[in-house]
C-alpha cells in the first residue's frame, strides 16, 4: 500500500458504502430454489450488465426482465408462482439487492471530505442509485460521482478508469481508489492509481491514520 498521502480518495458504493445482496433479487419474487437460480442467473446477469453499461433505460429494463419471467413459455417462473409477476414486483426485487450502510463509513466520508477531494465510482444503474441517493446521506458528502450507466462503461474495463482520471483532472497516482473486488483493485492500478482493497471500514481507517489521513 501506498505510504504518501493522496490528493483524492475515490470510493466504490456496493459493499463498501453500502451493504448488497443480489441473491435478494430471486428472494423478494420467492424464486430462490437451485433450479430457479440454474435457470435464471445468467440471464438476469445479463440484462443487469445491459442497463448498469447505458445500453438500456429502466424502461427496457423492465420489458426485458418482463419478458423473462413473464414470456419464457414452458419455464415460465409466473406458472410456478401462480400469477404473472408485475413490473412492480419486479422494480421491489431489483431495489431489495441494497441492503443497510457499511458501519461508520458515513463519519468516515464525511472527515476525509473536509481535507480531501473525494469521488464514486460505481458499476450501478438509475434504478439502483437514484434510491441510494435518496436514502444514502454518505453519497451528500462525495462531490463527483462517476457512474457505468452514464459512462457507458464498466469496471474493470480500463476505459472506465481513464475517464475518472480525466473527469477528476488528477495524476492517477494521486488517487487512493477503494474497491472490494481485487479484480477492480487490480484495473486500477493497472491505470495508475493507488488501488486499495476494502475489507472493512477499521482496517481501512487504520490503514489511511498510516497515511497521515485522520
Amino acid at each position: 500500500m501506498a505510504t504518501r498521502q493522496p490528493s483524492c480518495i475515490l470510493f466504490d458504493l456496493g459493499n463498501v458504502l453500502v451493504h448488497i445482496s443480489p441473491p435478494a433479487f430471486l428472494q423478494r419474487l420467492g424464486l430462490d430454489t437451485p433450479d430457479h437460480r440454474l435457470f435464471y442467473q445468467a440471464h438476469i446477469n445479463e440484462i443487469v450488465r445491459q442497463y448498469e453499461c447505458g445500453n438500456e433505460d429502466t424502461d427496457e429494463f423492465l420489458s426485458r426482465l418482463d419478458s423473462l419471467f413473464n414470456k419464457n413459455a414452458e419455464e415460465s417462473s409466473s406458472a410456478a408462482r401462480g400469477h404473472t409477476i408485475s413490473r412492480d414486483e419486479l422494480r421491489t426485487a431489483m431495489l431489495a439487492v441494497i441492503g443497510t450502510p457499511v458501519e461508520g463509513m458515513l463519519e468516515l466520508v464525511a472527515r476525509l471530505g473536509r481535507s480531501l477531494p473525494l469521488g464514486l465510482l460505481s458499476n450501478t444503474n438509475p434504478l439502483h442509485y437514484d434510491w441510494c441517493m435518496e436514502h444514502l446521506p454518505v453519497l451528500h458528502h462525495i462531490p463527483s460521482h462517476f457512474l457505468s450507466y452514464q459512462l457507458k462503461s464498466l469496471k474493470p474495463d480500463p476505459r472506465i478508469f481513464t475517464r475518472v482520471v480525466e473527469g477528476l483532472q488528477i495524476a492517477p497516482g494521486d488517487i487512493f481508489y477503494v474497491d472490494d473486488i481485487p479484480e477492480n483493485v487490480e484495473a486500477g492500478r493497472r491505470v495508475g492509481m493507488n488501488s486499495y482493497l476494502f475489507s472493512g471500514r477499521e482496517r481501512l481507517e487504520q490503514d489511511l491514520r498510516e497515511m497521515g489521513l485522520k
